[in-house]
């Protein structure tokens, strides 16, 4: 992981440009009438100063030809109007001034609605760019708070409202596009002079409520990225709630939270850091950790890490990151000092020669890729391409198995048989045994093992050795680490949805548990393909089980009503016939004991590592 040198950012000096004066007036309504039947609306006229060039100012953005961020007001450049404390006041649209010139001077004109009399102590709020809050591809959206969580969530309204989501989630790039609906900015002002029919407003300053980034690439060879397709930056926030009437952001709201941004150009189009261009990215300010950018190129991904980073409000940073290098899959991920595979315990091809091991990836899971008809069944071509996770009951065959008996080593590809290592009081961990049963003793001869730990067993002779994690492992991550509902994208396009771990340093008060989700709930899952890629953090897949002496992959369908869920193994033993494990899911947040016979997932622990890779198994040579 590679901390932020002092030398990476170039803060550019962010002073907001006051905004001229607003004149307006109400129109015919009696103002003597009841005040829940008045709507007031004013006509606001502004007559702009020159546009200056300095960077940034508070106006359309654009970039010159020396990379040099300019400003000026543009023709038809939008800003949304609110009356404070009107939040009684829901209508379909809000209200909007309008600059009727280009250049030079700017006049705007347009109207605000109030339902009550406007008078020298109202205030009014004023939000750039007013564009971003109209259309389909809008992304300012007024919102209202759910009450039907138990932590606080607000969902989209369709009537105006002193809350609004503001999503930087999806952007292309470019300064001119950040300045049409991202370069979010805000002021609230008293009217100056109320006489009869008429509304004097300053605008002043507009302070920005975002900061921009401004990046350029090289490669490990230090020469500028061309043909750049796309654009990841993880763990920074690109979408939270903003008050009107306050002009801050929301607190305590996580569920509203996206920490991801992803940078697409246009359909045909590439970006490019040759001759000196900048990828522009702008997002809600803040202190972030662990902050990965993934940089996907000529079928290529370069990524930088950095361990902390502050982006402070209003500022434009700029970055070179230079010899940016492809990431590579680690021995161990982390989390509260647990060092966990980077990917499920797998077995993959032929029975005689096939793969034993950690999978490629924390996203695997068997049949990460198939196609599934209008019934939702398993079909040999067409239909539609998803994971596991979106078909009905498949079946897993010994060619791709992620799912294992606890203590089962002699007979773990025979996925009809119920067999396991029976016994209570039992750890299993880096252990051995001749087979089951109180007869079969404990051995450290390797070619005796019929039974055990059956990670230990495949990986004890590798450069890199793993075992089955133990109870104290499996409960750091249900009592101790933050957790939040995760998806990845898998090599062919798929989705595997998961819980996403990482290490809580600030104990109970302040631990980030968002399990158990509620079936379909998509949204409440975020993206975290880059972070995964990049060795940040635990992702362990919805992997379902498979039932006593059945191929059938249950409890893994993402669509059931009564939610999947991922279940995995501890090396303890808690009865007879019964072992300890982790149950995640839609609906399912809890340590339980179940049959040992149900083949579950195991994430197995780093016992060591020599510093050296072991061979890539063919088949995952280009899956990253």
């Amino acid at each position: 992981m590679k901390m932020m040198k002092k030398n990476v950012l170039f803060p550019v000096a962010c002073f907001l440009m006051a905004a001229p004066l607003l004149t307006s007036c109400h129109d015919d309504v009696d103002s003597s009438t009841a005040e829940n039947t008045t709507i007031h609306t004013y006509s606001l006229v502004a007559d702009g100063t020159s546009s200056l060039q300095q960077e940034p100012a508070t106006r359309a953005l654009s970039e010159d030809a020396a990379h040099k961020i300019k400003s000026e007001w543009g023709e038809q450049d939008e800003i949304l109007t609110y009356v404070v404390g009107g939040d009684d006041l829901h209508t379909a649209n809000y209200s909007y001034i309008t600059n009727k010139n280009l250049g030079g001077k700017s006049r705007f004109d347009g109207d605000i609605d109030s339902k009550k009399p406007l008078t020298t102590n109202s205030e009014i709020a004023f939000l750039y760019p007013g564009k971003a809050a109209q259309g389909d591809k809008r992304t300012i959206t007024p919102v209202v708070e759910n009450n039907d969580r138990s932590s606080l969530y607000h969902e989209t309204s369709d009537k105006t409202q002193k809350l609004v989501e503001l999503n930087l989630s999806k952007q292309d790039g470019t300064a001119k596009t950040i300045g049409e609906r991202f370069d979010f900015q805000w002021t609230k002002q008293k009217p100056k002079k109320v006489e009869g029919k008429k509304v004097d407003v300053s605008l002043g300053k507009l302070k920005r409520i975002v900061t921009i980034w401004g990046l350029r690439f090289t490669n490990e060879s230090n020469q500028p990225l061309t043909n750049i397709d796309s654009i990841y930056i993880s763990n920074v926030k690109s979408s939270d709630i903003f008050n009107l009437d306050a002009g801050t952001f929301v607190e305590n709201n996580f569920d509203d939270e996206r920490t991801n941004l992803v940078i697409k150009p246009e359909q045909g189009q590439t970006l490019s850091s040759a001759n000196g261009k900048y990828t522009y990215a702008a997002f809600i300010p803040g202190t972030y950790t662990d902050v990965v950018v993934m940089v996907f190129a000529k079928n290529k991904v370069y990524q930088r890490t950095y361990s902390s980073i502050t982006f402070n409000e209003g500022i434009i940073y700029r970055s070179d990151l230079l010899k940016m290098e492809e990431p590579k899959q680690k021995a161990f991920v982390e989390v509260q000092g647990v060092k966990w595979a980077t990917g499920n315990f797998i077995h993959y091809g032929p029975v005689n020669g096939g793969y034993w091991g950690i999978a490629p990836t924390q996203w695997w899971i068997s049949k990460r890729a198939m196609y599934i008809d209008s019934h939702r069944n398993e079909t040999s071509s067409g239909g539609t391409l998803v994971s596991s996770q979106f078909a009905n009951s498949p079946k897993q065959t010994t060619d791709d198995v992620d799912l294992f008996r606890f203590g089962d080593i002699e007979y773990a590809l025979n996925l009809s048989t119920d067999k396991f290592k029976s016994g209570k009081n039992l750890n299993i961990e880096q252990k051995f045994y001749e087979g089951d049963g109180p007869l079969r003793k404990e051995t450290s001869d390797r070619s005796k093992a019929k039974n055990g730990d059956i990670v230990w067993y495949h990986t004890m002779n590798n450069h890199r050795q793993y075992r089955y994690p133990t109870e104290t492992d499996i409960l750091s991550l249900y009592n101790d680490a933050n957790v939040q509902p995760a998806y990845c994208y898998t090599d062919k396009g798929t989705l595997v949805y998961g819980a996403y771990y990482t290490t809580n340093k600030g104990g109970s008060v302040s631990r980030i548990n968002a399990f158990p989700t509620g079936v379909r709930a998509y949204d409440k899952y975020k993206n975290v393909t880059a972070l995964v890629r990049a060795n940040i953090g635990l992702f362990l897949p919805i992997s379902g089980l498979r039932i006593l002496g059945n191929n059938h992959m249950g409890f893994r369908d993402m669509t059931w009503g009564s939610g999947a869920y991922g279940q995995y193994m501890s090396s303890k033993a808690t009865g007879l016939v019964q072992s300890q494990r982790l149950q995640v899911g839609p609906t399912k947040w809890t340590i339980s004991n179940g049959e040992k016979a149900q083949a579950s997932a195991i994430r197995p622990v780093l016992v060591y590592d020599d510093g050296q890779e072991d061979p890539v198994y063919p088949a995952f040579a280009n899956i990253k």
